[in-house]
């Protein structure tokens, strides 16, 4: 087991200074939160470190160099949107945006992302 933490609790915090941080104090690996570029609806909501939307090839080389130089794993990549938003339009955006996590996931080697399964919050935890 390895400790870490969800990066979204520095917000504000570029990538680099995020690792930078995690290397210092210690961590082994961090769950690197990854929403996209909008307005946060909620506190550690809107928090992105790594841009799913735009990563390619030579920043997701770069983002892999920085982790081995801070000798810091990415343990997974993070977005927790309610997939089971009952707004179609917003619905559909979260999960387009969870295939650009699996899609970024596999292009830095880290084949895990994380997320929120959802819920109706017209029913009740055993409705959900």
């Amino acid at each position: 087991m390895k400790l870490g933490f969800i990066t979204s609790i520095l917000d504000g915090w570029t990538y680099e200074q995020m690792m930078d941080f995690a290397s210092e104090q210690g961590f082994e690996c961090v769950e690197v939160a990854c929403w996209p570029e909008e307005k946060a609806e909620r506190r550690y909501a809107g928090v992105s470190h790594i841009d799913v939307a735009n990563l390619d090839e030579k920043k997701a080389a770069e983002i892999k160099q920085l982790c081995q130089e801070k000798g810091v794993e990415i343990s997974s990549l993070a977005y927790y949107p309610n997939t089971l938003e009952p707004d179609e339009k917003k619905r559909n955006s979260y999960i387009s945006h969870l295939y650009k996590l699996m899609d970024a996931s596999v292009l830095l080697g880290v084949n895990m992302i994380t997320t929120f399964i959802g819920r109706d919050s017209k029913k009740n935890v055993d409705e959900n």
